[in-house]
């Protein structure tokens, strides 16, 4: 399903990114209505749940159900691994660790995507991202505090441990799905499958089976259906399309959504302080997506050199619409680059060649405004270098 390439496309990924972390917002409220089941037992049911929303998704995306099966070993160790570690370490160091010095651990995550993204081919950490990121570090700083309070006692460092382990597996995973833009979210259903037989298989070994009860099998229900199923669909196509340094600031949002919830539900009061610290961390997830609200010229209304129309190069190029049209003139453009490179005749070639790179140079700057990744041949990159 081919999508226009417009430069609202990277906005549309990011605002779906940031309805995931919405949805994250509800993790807190529902996890403590299973606080009585075994942690493993919780993340396998609801990832059971997670996957049975697969064929809507496939429905929905026109995705081929087998997609994942296509993808590396890696790819599957890295996304089981992430989903199965980062959801057991919370859900049971959050039942014995103090809460607030828990919630401070947890909340380096967004710090790690926004700075690690800065390691990322074609990605740039700008002073909006930092500032930003910042400004949500201390509107979730003072959210802890203004909700501080004595944890369970007992070997605290061992819970506050596994908290570290789990925000440096997300912080981790979030950055290198960036690499992985050839796998599709849809193919999240049987990663979801696989992480809810593995998290089984692991309660087998360390946990006795409690049977839920009516309300807890709802709680489980909403916590598969919710943030860790459509949450993570969202948050993983708004990495792969989106602004992953915008994303990872305003991934602070989700504490400060979550206390509200936990608050509304709860009948706990909506302080002053609470309020502060949610503009805080709204701010700062604004000033860190300002890239995104900057006006720029569509890519496919790149200004052409007379004489581009025909059927010459620079005519296919200004005739691209779709993301599907980007890659296919590309090869093309690649494969002749190749072509002539390799059989290179001065009075053959020399009309052709001057617009064969200048078109080749506009699908590169297409391609880097989309953020869509170019992998180029070494016969290309010494032709360009020597040009």
């Amino acid at each position: 399903m081919s999508r226009h390439l417009r430069p609202a496309g990277r906005l549309f990924a990011s605002l779906i990114g940031a309805a995931g972390v919405v949805l994250w917002a509800t993790e807190t409220m529902l996890v403590t209505l299973t606080t009585s089941i075994p942690p493993l037992q919780t993340v396998a049911l609801a990832f059971l749940f997670a996957a049975s929303m697969s064929p809507a998704v496939w429905l929905f995306t026109g995705a081929h159900p087998l997609e994942a099966f296509r993808q590396p070993l890696r790819v599957w160790v890295l996304t089981v691994v992430s989903l199965v570690g980062y959801h057991s370490c919370i859900y049971y160091a959050t039942q014995q660790a103090p809460p607030a010095a828990a919630a401070l651990l947890q909340s380096t995550t967004p710090l790690m995507i926004v700075l690690g993204s800065a390691f990322l081919p074609g990605e740039r950490l700008r002073w909006w991202h930092v500032v930003g990121a910042l400004l949500g570090f201390f509107g979730v700083m003072l959210l802890i505090d203004t909700g501080s309070e004595g944890g369970n006692g007992g070997s605290s460092f061992y819970y506050l441990a596994l908290i570290g382990v789990a925000a440096g597996l997300w912080g981790l995973y979030s950055v290198v799905t960036r690499l992985l833009p050839d796998v599709p979210s849809s193919a999240l259903g049987m990663f979801y499958g696989v992480s809810a037989f593995t998290a089984f298989a692991a309660h087998l070994l360390l946990e006795t089976w409690v049977a839920p009860q009516t309300s807890e099998w709802l709680a489980i229900a909403g916590l598969g259906f919710f943030p860790m199923g459509l949450a993570i669909y969202f948050w993983d196509f708004g990495l792969k399309k989106g602004d992953i340094q915008a994303l990872g600031a305003f991934s602070y949002v989700e504490p400060f959504i979550g206390a509200v919830i936990v608050a509304v539900f709860t009948g706990a009061a909506l302080t002053l302080s609470l309020l502060w610290c949610g503009l805080l961390v709204i701010t700062g997830a604004i000033i860190a997506s300002a890239s995104l609200w900057k006006k720029s010229q569509p890519p496919s209304l790149v200004a052409f050199p007379a004489g581009s129309g025909g059927d010459g190069w620079l005519a296919q190029v200004s005739s691209i619409q779709t993301e599907t049209d980007l890659s296919e003139v590309t090869n093309r453009i690649v494969e002749r680059l190749v072509e002539v490179g390799g059989d290179y005749e001065p009075g053959k070639h020399d009309r052709e060649m001057p617009e064969l790179l200048q078109a080749f140079r506009l699908v590169l700057q297409i391609a880097d405004e989309l953020h869509e990744p170019v992998l180029l041949p070494s016969k290309i990159q010494d032709l360009l270098l020597s040009t």
